[in-house]
């Protein structure tokens, strides 16, 4: 009985059916993948093209199909109880080149970028550890030094075995960008989960005692409070943020001409294998640092009372920075900013950039989600070893 308490699905009403072909010759496609983005809800087509799913929870879902030597295809669904919906969708031919960069891609290093690429796509939680990536050697890397960032691509969904939580991922990325100098990681793809078999009741136990941990105070949890007006129940404290200008801090012109400087020494002697008087790489290593350092000081400001002053007909109109607060757990003792934090209280606490105005859905589905970005405890926490299927719920939620 712990397979069904470990995986089940309520049985909602809600219903999506439909046909898969070539754009082309219509012909149908069989054993197409049809499943809703971030979710544990997907299927395969049968010999005719068709498909069908149910089983989840109303709300807002991208509903996506792949198939090998076919572009993927993507498109967002909303579906209220009880409601059903029927599609008619084709497939392109995928055209296969290689992003421009990764022609001259650097395999010389690739057991290196492949490590930093684990430190920032498994991440550095405690449950990275259980996290392995099967297809690894599909991945294909490239450092550019005059940017100091790193790209990784792959032709194939990545497959991740998560120990931690009991998933099976197949991540179809998109794009990844780690820029070292402005420390900001770029990653977009379409997570499909699979949840994996216990090997007994230990392994159902666990697996739900860390999914509990990683939803509470996650980003899904918090979009689920504010929808529900429940950020006091779910012990959220959410403040704006005044930024102002770091007046200690050189300014951000100077600290680029003097990385372009040293950058440029350091290319100039790297031919002839000069020794330098001045050792231009330490100097520019000090000067990337300081640009990864803000070059602003926040200010907490007022406090949301209620989600209702953060939120009106599921729109979040608000534009600029919240910062937000999770009482509900302290900071783990492995979180990197923790030591040198000037935080006494030790809480979990992560920056909500907003650019543009979100609408928020009951399941936790957020829209849209390229003008937002995290900076703090769920940039650390968000990483793919802890991030949950959004058919999650808590046992009594």
């Amino acid at each position: 009985m712990y397979l069904v308490f470990l995986c089940s699905n309520s049985a909602f009403a809600q219903v999506v059916r439909g046909v898969v072909g070539h754009i082309v010759s219509g012909d149908p496609i069989e054993f197409a993948n049809v499943y809703l983005a971030n979710t544990v809800t997907g299927t395969v087509t049968d010999s005719t093209g068709a498909f069908v799913l149910k089983g989840f929870e109303p709300g807002k879902y991208d509903l996506t199909v792949s198939f090998v030597g076919f572009s993927t295809y993507s498109i967002p669904i909303e579906l209220g109880v009880g409601q059903e919906l029927d599609l008619n969708i084709t497939l392109h031919t995928e055209v296969l080149s290689l992003p421009e960069v990764f022609i001259t891609a650097d395999t010389s290093r690739w057991n290196n970028y492949f490590q930093v690429f684990c430190n920032y796509f498994l991440g550095t939680t405690p449950g990275s550890k259980e996290c392995k990536i099967l297809n690894y050697r599909s991945l294909n890397f490239y450092f550019d030094q005059s940017q100091n960032t790193l790209y990784a691509h792959t032709r194939e969904p990545i497959k991740v075995i998560n120990n931690w939580l009991g998933y099976e991922i197949d991540y179809d990325m998109r794009s990844f960008r780690m820029d070292f100098d402005k420390g900001r990681l770029t990653c977009e793809g379409v997570p499909r989960f699979s949840c994996l078999d216990p090997k007994n009741r230990f392994d159902a136990k666990r697996w739900e005692k860390n999914r509990q941990l990683e939803y509470t105070g996650s980003l899904l949890h918090f979009f689920r409070s504010v929808y529900a007006d429940k950020l006091k129940d779910n012990q959220y404290e959410v403040r704006t943020i005044k930024r102002i200008p770091d007046p200690d801090r050189l300014p951000e012109a100077v600290v680029s001409r003097k990385i372009r400087f040293f950058r440029s020494k350091l290319e100039e002697h790297k031919p002839t294998n000069q020794v330098c008087d001045v050792n231009w790489a330490d100097s520019l290593k000090r000067y990337r640092q300081i640009q990864a350092q803000p070059g602003f000081v926040d200010i907490p400001g007022n406090e949301f009372a209620s989600a209702n002053e953060l939120i009106e007909n599921s729109i979040i109109a608000y534009n600029g920075i919240l910062q937000v607060t999770y009482l509900g757990e302290k900071e783990h003792k492995k979180y990197p900013f923790k030591r040198n934090s000037r935080r006494k209280s030790g809480y979990q606490r992560s920056r909500l950039y907003i650019t543009d105005e979100l609408k928020v859905y009951e399941n936790g589905y957020y829209e849209d989600v390229q003008s937002t970005y995290v900076e703090g405890y769920w940039s650390w926490k968000g990483s793919i070893a802890g991030i949950l299927p959004m058919n999650y719920r808590l046992p009594d939620e």
